[in-house]
């Protein structure tokens, strides 16, 4: 059964405070409902009726086209599956037990929803998940995961965030991200931009520096990190694949829409360093991934 399907009440996400009053809420009050940053759409909390009327609702989708207009189509982290939904909470009230309502991206990466995350123990200044599957990938309560815990500050006031550290806006709401700007990092790191612009922090990285070096025309740079190895970051060009795509390269394979190195567990290493043979589930090709064992 579905992650969704078993938790209807279970929702989806939730936006950040641009007005100094809200933001003072959402601190004093985690539950509070944030305001959405401008130029993005909250997508409405629908009531049960309204849900039951719609032949979309919680059903596979590729696109918004594939929703009703109440609906967005949403990629769920948690999951891995990806269906039509509306804002499934408001405060965190709406959510149960070691849960808080959250603010997210829908599949248009412009509008969002609310929904209910696990929280989790990471603790400040740590890796997270958004939309963790385990207590070790979420944040602990009282915490933001924007990329990284923080505490809720306020954009005007620095010192709403200890030293080493930035209030950035998120999608839910402002948060404290880390910041190596001027700061030396370890030898064998360098300080690395996080994705949005919500910080930096030292890291080593495997694979291409296409941070640095701009990927090929027709292939994206592929970032990745885990929150069960801090102080390292993947960076690939890779080729984006599915239906509607040209096919791989013939040393490559489609895993998860992007054309990827393939490989043989019990065939010669190919894999380049910081990469190990893998796959998710049976079924799926074998191809490298970025390999999370302690070395």
């Amino acid at each position: 059964m579905k992650w969704h399907k078993a938790l209807p009440g279970i929702g989806i996400l939730s936006l950040q405070l641009p007005l100094l009053g809200l933001v003072y809420l959402a601190m004093s009050h985690p539950g509070a409902r944030p305001s959405p940053p401008m130029g993005h759409h909250l997508v409405p909390m629908l009531s049960p009726q309204v849900r039951q009327g719609l032949r979309t609702y919680e059903q596979d989708c590729r696109t918004d086209a594939d929703c009703e207009s109440q609906l967005r189509c949403f990629h769920n982290l948690r999951t891995g599956s990806q269906y039509c939904t509306d804002s499934t909470c408001g405060t965190d009230e709406d959510c149960p037990e070691d849960f808080a309502c959250r603010t997210l991206r829908a599949h248009n990466k412009e509008d969002l929803v609310r929904v209910c995350s696990l929280q989790g123990s990471r603790k400040e200044g740590e890796l997270c998940h958004e939309l963790p599957r385990l207590l070790v990938d979420g944040c602990e309560k009282g915490l933001i995961c924007s990329g990284f815990c923080g505490r809720p500050c306020r954009l005007e006031e620095r010192s709403s965030c200890p030293e080493g550290y930035v209030c950035k806006e998120g999608d839910h709401a402002p948060s404290c991200v880390p910041t190596c700007e001027g700061r030396s990092c370890p030898e064998g790191q360098r300080c690395v931009s996080l994705l949005g612009g919500h910080g930096s922090v030292c890291m080593t990285v495997h694979g291409q520096e296409c941070e640095l070096n701009p990927c090929p025309q027709g292939m994206s740079c592929t970032r990745s990190t885990y929150p069960t190895t801090p102080g390292k970051i993947w960076m690939q060009c890779l080729r984006r694949c599915g239906r509607s795509t040209p096919p791989c390269p013939e040393d490559s394979a489609c895993f998860l829409f992007q054309c990827r190195q393939a490989c043989n567990p019990e065939g010669p290493p190919v894999c380049e360093p910081g990469f190990a043979c893998g796959n998710n589930q049976p079924g799926q090709p074998w191809v490298c991934l970025p390999s999370t064992r302690p070395e």
